[in-house]
């Protein structure tokens, strides 16, 4: 067999390797081949549901370009190449495989956080929310980190020596990237510490929204405008944080206004249905509870109401709110009473 193999590559008539370059070809066939049967199999194994077909689905690219750089390293490998040449095929090859191999795994990681993400929603906490996307960055930087070195000791470069030569310029990178090792300190300052999580609607820096993503340097927060909006961590911790899903309530601050030809008695009867008409409702707090009679208006009598509502969700809050001004609009107008509008009385004088 291996005879008959060396007849092959030794084929050269008149000084043109054809045995060598019939036999790359096969090779390359092969690779190939064994790419398209490898893909098809991984298509077959993703069409379905799940983290194994997820995680097929994601490796299916890289790991076939991964069988076809590695036939064409073997294809050019028959062929006798000058100790330069070989050299620079080496260093291309190492290359191009070490990028692909760092695609594979980022792909893999990828699917990973998936799969957690998905575990995550299951649970009551929100924690793993905010750090399933700190840790999949994380993992990715080191895995980088370390494809960068191995790239660099395959190709004989000193990677000890690199790295205490980097301690030199050290200083100079350090106060160039302040900014950055900020943020990264200060992302884990906001994990620590817990001022808002995933989901939660805050304000910062005059920037209302929920919170989408905490990252390893930013945040980013989606805004009632459906605008996304990314504020460094290092300014959020400088700012002043007003995480609205933290209160256990919702404020309701109203004005209404009745004609000026209520009487003294009617206002009291008023106050008293509308303070008995909170009072009654479940929904509504007992503290910070308030109802007067405030003032003088251009057209009208005014009362406040200042009350809250037991809810932090802004739908129900905003349904709880209409419920009860149509309660106040039965309190008045069984009272007898009449709403004031804007108006303006004209005497002409004969």
């Amino acid at each position: 067999m291996l005879d008959a193999l060396s007849d092959v590559t030794g084929y050269s008539p008149g000084g043109i390797p054809v045995g060598r370059i019939v036999l790359s070809l096969l090779v390359i066939a092969a690779a190939l081949l064994a790419r398209r049967l490898i893909r098809s199999a991984l298509r077959r194994k993703g069409s379905g549901e799940g983290f194994l077909s997820t995680l097929t689905r994601d490796i299916e690219k890289p790991l076939g370009l991964l069988l076809l750089m590695v036939g064409i390293l073997v294809a050019i490998r028959i062929h006798t190449l000058s100790p330069g040449a070989s050299d620079w095929v080496r260093r291309i090859f190492i290359f191009v495989i070490t990028v692909d191999v760092l695609w594979l795994l980022m792909r893999t990681i990828d699917a990973v956080g998936e799969q957690m993400v998905m575990v995550a929603a299951g649970t009551n906490s929100r924690m793993d929310d905010q750090l399933i996307p700190i840790l999949r960055k994380l993992a990715k930087f080191i895995l980088v980190a370390v494809g960068v070195i191995f790239y660099m000791q395959s190709n004989g470069y000193p990677v000890g020596g690199v790295l205490a030569g980097m301690g030199i310029g050290g200083l100079a990178l350090a106060l160039a990237a302040q900014d950055s090792i900020s943020g990264i300190f200060a992302s884990i300052v906001i994990f620590l510490d817990k001022p808002f999580m995933v989901d939660d609607f805050v304000e910062v820096n005059g920037v209302s929204g929920t919170v989408e993503e905490i990252g390893i340097r930013s945040t980013r927060i989606r805004t009632l405008e459906k605008t996304l909006v990314t504020i460094p961590n290092k300014e959020i911790m400088d700012s002043n944080i007003d995480n609205f899903s933290k209160r256990p309530m919702r404020r309701v601050v109203s004005t209404i206004g009745v004609t000026y030809d209520t009487t003294p008695d009617g206002m009291l009867g008023l106050l008293a249905g509308l303070r008995e008409m909170l009072s009654n409702h479940p929904m509504v707090s007992d503290e910070g509870k308030y109802v007067n009679f405030t003032g003088f208006g251009g057209s009208s009598l005014d009362v406040d109401l200042k009350y809250y509502i037991r809810t932090a969700d802004y739908e129900k809050w905003l349904t709880l709110r209409e419920e009860l001004n149509l309660e106040i609009m039965r309190v008045v107008q069984g009272l007898g009473l009449e709403f004031a509008f804007p108006s303006t009385t004209v005497y002409m004088a004969k």
